[in-house]
């Protein structure tokens, strides 16, 4: 009774759970050996994960709403925007949804990773149409959508004043990254550019935490 099998059943029901134990310690094993996480951390993750995805797999619609719950201010289309673009970057196969594997790895690089998987990772999100490079606008457009989520924490989202200064700071921004990674000066910023060139210039790392002053 209850979520028991019957006892005619126990041994169907035995030899359907056996495999999905055993792929399920195959895949901690595997992350444990590909990610940056101790097995007990992949357990403790996976456990994390089913709870919120019970079915093991986490969608676009629902990521994106719990994104913009998250960040109370500001306004929705530009949250959306930027929630749609972090959840493709862990989408790694364009399937529209994040496996386990997926999530993982992406927390992986974000938390645990080098200084090159980290900007592997950061590449990939500013690559707003993933062509394999990055135009200035793709990353000004990131930059400004981060950049609001931050202003809207500490200052009125309505304050044209603060929208003004902090778009010109992004721009002039954008612009010095430019101008120390664009190795051939063709206007694209390759994966290889981008992560050699903020490894040679590490005080580029430091430009997103600059503050704003008049």
């Amino acid at each position: 009774m209850g979520c028991v099998p019957a006892k005619n059943l126990w041994p169907d029901w035995c030899c359907m759970q056996r495999p999905m134990r055993r792929q399920s310690r195959r895949m901690v094993s595997q992350l444990t050996r590909v990610t940056n996480f101790s097995e007990l951390e992949v357990k403790q993750w996976y456990r994390l994960f089913l709870k919120d995805c019970p079915e093991g797999i986490l969608g676009e619609e629902r990521f994106v709403t719990f994104f913009c719950n998250f960040y109370k201010r500001g306004d929705f289309e530009k949250k959306k925007a930027l929630a749609t673009q972090i959840f493709r970057t862990f989408d790694r196969d364009g399937s529209g949804s994040v496996d386990f594997r997926e999530f993982l790895c992406g927390m992986s690089a974000l938390l645990r990773g080098t200084t090159a998987q980290r900007l592997r990772w950061a590449f990939n999100m500013y690559d707003l149409d993933r062509n394999g490079s990055l135009s200035r606008d793709e990353l000004l457009n990131v930059l400004k959508l981060m950049y609001e989520l931050q202003l809207t924490r500490r200052f009125d989202p309505d304050d044209a004043e603060e929208i003004r200064r902090a778009e010109s700071h992004l721009e002039m921004m954008t612009e010095q990254i430019f101008q120390a990674l664009d190795e051939d000066r063709d206007g694209q910023l390759q994966m290889r550019e981008f992560v050699e060139g903020f490894r040679r210039n590490p005080s580029l790392l430091r430009l997103n935490s600059v503050e704003m002053t008049t």
